[in-house]
């Protein structure tokens, strides 16, 4: 049976615009009726546009950091009102928040569906998140009738912190992130200059302390390896550390989907994830998508998400000298990269999204 769904993504950029869009087609391809609901910001506009899959695309103005008040204003004695009335002739069978935003609960009230169901990425608050934001995040998830998980780990959780029976939450596998794909894979060179890479906002649990200490300790016995770190947030504290090791570009700032190419599409280039505590990780479907091995901290879902350990290396949480040797292994077994990349490949098939969403229709 047909599925009618409204698919709601409020933010405007990050893995979040990506995901969203790959799902939507998904849905769509099993035969779905689609209606999408997104900020006007949103990074991929003109794809959701241009996609005829879709039965309705609506935008909604959102604002930005500095207008953030007056668009928050708008929405509550305005926008709502427009939406209600706008779609007050139709009922859904769903309706799925794909990630969390501060006006998401009060969003599910201005339609009609049978099930409201959110996509839970992160069950448990990193390191950092503020008590408001503690807050607001399990209200959103607290309102939804089904909850879907992206990996299996997270199911005792959610049960346990948000009180819902085990028939009201489902796991999905994360689906691939093609889109991100600008270009032909760039063919191996060889294994004698390793390349490794941090890809992501920084943030104090992804562990780039850990990260340093063993690159540093690498460099003191091997010269053909090189250390690039790339994303947005507050690099200060990490600067003096960094600025000391040899071979390191940093490349503070956010990195638009345009760009993706330029640190995935890299011979020789491991990506590395020494997070000191993590949920799942967006970044794992992006290196996937170009054969690019990782190391990962064995924390949360990680090495769910990665065929659950057949692929990668994993170190432990917080420890230097397991992620040195994780990233030694590269430099003493050179077929052991070529192999990851084929193995990734192959498995990235089980993670088309026409697969993927049958999951939600199952609901």
């Amino acid at each position: 049976m047909q599925k009618k769904i409204l698919i709601t993504f409020l933010y405007k950029e990050g893995a979040g615009p990506v995901f969203t869009l790959e799902m939507a087609r998904g849905l769509a391809q099993n035969g779905c009726e689609i209606h999408a609901l997104l900020s006007s910001n949103i990074a991929n506009k003109k794809d959701w546009v241009n996609e005829k899959a879709f039965k309705s695309v609506t935008f909604i103005e959102t604002g930005t950091r500095k207008t953030a008040i007056q668009a928050t204003m708008a929405f509550f004695f305005k926008e709502k009102l427009v939406l209600k009335r706008k779609f007050q002739n139709q009922t859904f069978d769903y309706i799925i928040s794909t990630f969390y935003h501060p006006w998401s609960t009060t969003l599910f009230k201005c339609f009609k569906a049978t099930k409201t169901i959110v996509i839970c990425h992160d069950p448990i608050h990193h390191s950092g998140v503020g008590l408001l934001e503690k807050w607001l995040t399990t209200r959103y998830i607290k309102a939804a009738n089904d909850i879907i998980v992206l990996t299996q780990s997270f199911i005792p959780i959610v049960e346990k912190r948000f009180g819902y029976s085990k028939e009201h939450i489902h796991y999905m596998r994360h689906g691939r992130m093609s889109t991100y794909k600008q270009s032909a894979i760039t063919p191996l060179t060889d294994c004698k200059n390793i390349n490794f890479l941090f890809f992501g906002r920084i943030e104090d649990y992804k562990g780039l302390f850990i990260l340093a200490e063993a690159y540093k300790k690498l460099t003191q016995s091997h010269s053909n390896i090189s250390l690039t770190v790339a994303g947005s947030g507050d690099f200060s504290k990490y600067h003096s550390i960094f600025k000391e090791l040899p071979r390191v570009k940093i490349v503070n700032q956010y990195i638009a989907d345009k760009d993706i190419d330029d640190y995935f599409n890299v011979p020789n280039t491991i990506l590395v994830l020494p997070y000191l505590d993590a949920s799942q990780s967006g970044v794992i479907p992006i290196a996937l998508e170009y054969g690019m091995p990782i190391i990962a901290s064995n924390t949360g879902g990680l090495k769910e998400q990665m065929d659950n350990g057949n692929l990668g290396l994993f170190s432990i949480p917080g420890d230097s000298d397991s992620l040195m040797k994780q990233m030694e292994y590269f430099l003493r077994y050179p077929d052991f990269y070529a192999n990851e990349r084929k193995k990734a490949f192959i498995y990235l098939q089980n993670l088309n999204w026409d697969i993927v969403t049958q999951k939600i229709i199952q609901i």
